[in-house]
């Protein structure tokens, strides 16, 4: 059992390194060579398109532009996202039209960047807070795996028991018969170690600034293991009160089961998809949303966890992204595996065997190439 999640990690770990070695230049050493078996892994999802249930406008812009606010987060490494500045006063970086042009992005000047975070040498936690006063939204945005720390935490991929650090919080909801107790929740122990980061003066700071803007909405939001650590932010949000939108981009699986359902049945999950059922529309107004691109694998890992939320698949390989690439899948486990042929004899370079086979390409595209900060 130790080597099967062993393996799994190495697989989720050499896609997101692959991932991250093209970030900057789009291509690897080509006289890397490797030989691969006569099968590979290819995504079929669980779930299928619900008929008669349709992508608002609304929602398609929410995740473009929110895919593009997940994309500045890989510019804080390099010291190009300024606190207390506009975004078009120098805020992010003025080569990026989404910075700089006013008619791609109109509220540029009244959008600023009101916090920066930036986890220490040993936690998760990268990310900023902006008020986007144009959209009256607060956005927590959550970076994907960039340090070595990070790296070390998509390893750590063995259960622990979720406890949640807003607890006085949490057993008065239970005890109020507001939410059922998280009875037996396990989380994926890598991705648990931002509870450490949550739990110093992290929220209390966040938090400072929701509440300078009560009647703002609020919407937490990430790319990767930027999009788990969304997640479990967003759980705790929850857990103090808030009612925020959590609008995910390429989440691995995190939750048992029990923990899946607690989380499902804490964000109204149910309620929301009948609401679109009913309505016919996805309108993403709040509850937990996951934005998958159909053949990315880290969906679809790491083996024996579950993924919580709503499902929107990108079902087109290639940039642009368009409605009309959208389906709504409901509530589902994300994806599986299955074997199809591939030639016994044939050989690629890392860039077009290994990477294509671990489909790297789907993991990068979200409406942009979201984990970098140029091109958008």
């Amino acid at each position: 059992m130790r080597f099967f999640y062993w393996f799994s990690t190495v697989l989720v770990t050499a896609c997101s390194l692959i991932v991250d070695a093209v970030a900057d230049n789009g291509h690897v050493d080509a006289s890397v060579r490797v030989e691969l078996t006569n099968n590979k892994i290819a995504a079929e999802d669980d779930n299928s398109k619900l008929e008669g249930v349709y992508i608002s406008k609304d929602s398609y812009e929410k995740m473009v532009y929110f895919s593009k606010i997940c994309a500045l987060t890989y510019c804080i490494s390099t010291g190009r996202l300024e606190m207390d500045k506009t975004f078009f006063d120098g805020g992010c970086p003025a080569d990026l039209d989404f910075c700089s042009n006013e008619e791609l992005n109109p509220s540029i000047r009244r959008t600023r960047v009101e916090l920066i975070l930036e986890a220490d040498e040993q936690e998760l936690g990268t990310g900023y807070v902006a008020v986007d006063h144009e959209r009256e939204v607060v956005m927590l945005a959550f970076r994907g795996s960039s340090t070595r720390q990070d790296w070390f935490s998509d390893f750590e991929i063995y259960p622990t028991q979720y406890k949640p650090i807003s607890t006085k919080e949490y057993k008065k909801l239970v005890e109020r018969g507001e939410i059922s107790a998280c009875h037996n929740c396990m989380i994926h122990k890598g991705f648990y170690r931002f509870i450490e980061t949550l739990s110093k003066d992290f929220l209390q700071r966040v938090e400072r600034i929701f509440k300078r803007y009560p009647d703002y909405n609020l919407v937490v939001t990430g790319h990767s293991l930027g999009a788990a650590l969304a997640s479990i932010c967003g759980i705790e949000l929850k857990l103090r009160g808030y009612n925020p939108l959590i609008l995910t981009y390429a989440t691995p699986k995190i939750f048992n089961e029990e923990m899946k359902q607690w989380v499902n049945d804490l964000f109204d999950t149910k309620a929301i998809h009948d609401e679109c059922v009913e309505t016919g529309e996805v309108n993403m107004l709040h509850g937990y949303f996951r934005v998958i691109h159909l053949q990315d694998y880290i969906p679809m890992v790491p083996p024996g966890y579950k993924a919580a939320g709503l499902e929107i698949f990108i079902t087109k390989p290639e940039l642009p992204h368009e409605i009309h690439d959208l389906e709504y899948r409901a509530v589902g486990s994300g994806a599986t595996w299955k074997k199809v042929p591939m030639n016994k004899d044939s050989k690629y370079a890392l860039m077009s065997g290994i990477g294509h086979w671990l489909h790297m390409d789907e993991h990068r595209k979200y409406f942009i190439l979201i984990n970098s900060c140029s091109g958008f």
